[in-house]
């Protein structure tokens, strides 16, 4: 009976040893997706305050490549110093290329970017500060086209910030993005990954049951009206399709009052990438938010 219990015992342990081998798979990366918040707010929640806090965050969670919204030239600067193993892709979003910008950042260990730029969501992507006229200012999508230095494998990183004031123009930009990116890429066979502040929860009311409830039919007809239903007929959300229990909130936005409530970043990719892990980032350093978004990340390969 002693002998049974030890061969059980043993058993499991190497199935444990075994999961931690194929979660911290030497080809897995972790990717997120990070509001930093622009420059507006002041005392505690101020840019200078939480800059040194954005970078305890990206520090301490091992990002390895990360799409980053609402940057601004105070936080490049910042983070170029404090940062100097990665390297960035973006521009701003107005017509000189300045202001609030999508950018992504990588570990130049790992990553190697070949090309890479950046186009509007609006009835003409390649003029710069364009945008469609219900939305509230112009928004971008920035992409790269990178290749893992451990794998040899390439991908088609997007990152985007959908508008925050007109439900038209986020089902307008997420259609830029398939037109533009998504269905181009997925017909030539490309792995695509896809960071993003999209500004928009998936039901009414949001909840882990919503993400498991959107399928065939009912998929279908929200897809019509509602922008991350939309993107879940093309890429598969990273949260539904983790191979491990989701840690950390469900929402993401805070507002910086307690813990998030709002889902409403998110991190995409194509069906060939395996999901291992994904968690909301509740991170607090010295007891104060990074910012009024909480990043999510996922630990991923293929």
């Amino acid at each position: 009976m002693k002998i049974k219990n030890i061969v059980v015992v043993a058993v499991a342990l190497v199935a444990v040893l075994l999961s931690v081998v194929i979660f911290k798979s030497d080809d897995s990366f972790t990717i997120a997706s990070f509001n930093v918040r622009g420059p507006f707010d002041g005392g505690v929640n101020s840019l200078k305050q939480r800059m040194p806090r954005i970078v305890k965050v990206i520090r301490d969670n091992k990002f390895d490549i990360f799409g980053m919204q609402e940057a601004v030239t105070n936080h490049l600067v910042y983070l170029d110093e404090a940062l100097p193993k990665y390297k960035r892709i973006g521009c701003g979003r107005e017509k000189n290329r300045d202001g609030e910008g999508m950018y992504i950042y990588y570990r130049t260990d790992r990553f190697e970017c070949h090309e890479s730029g950046t186009y509007w969501l609006s009835m003409t992507p390649d003029v710069p500060g364009s945008r469609y006229p219900s939305a509230g200012c112009p928004r971008t999508c920035t992409w790269g086209i990178f290749t893992d230095k451990k794998t040899n494998k390439k991908f088609r990183y997007l990152n985007t910030h959908l508008d925050h004031i007109s439900s038209t123009a986020r089902i307008d930009g997420v259609n830029v993005l398939i037109k533009n990116s998504i269905a181009p890429a997925k017909a030539a066979g490309e792995t695509i990954l896809l960071t993003g502040d999209l500004n928009a929860k998936l039901g009414n009311p949001d909840s882990p049951e919503a993400v498991k409830e959107l399928t065939g039919d009912k998929l279908i007809e929200s897809a019509k009206t509602n922008p991350i239903a939309l993107l879940y007929t093309v890429l598969n959300d990273t949260y539904a399709v983790s191979k491990t229990p989701h840690v950390g909130t469900f929402g993401t936005y805070s507002g910086y009052k307690g813990m998030p409530t709002r889902r409403i970043d998110y991190i995409f990719v194509t069906d060939n990438v395996t999901v291992h892990s994904h968690a909301t980032v509740n991170d607090r350093p010295d007891g104060n938010f990074p910012s009024d978004h909480d990043p999510v990340k996922a630990v991923v390969s293929w």
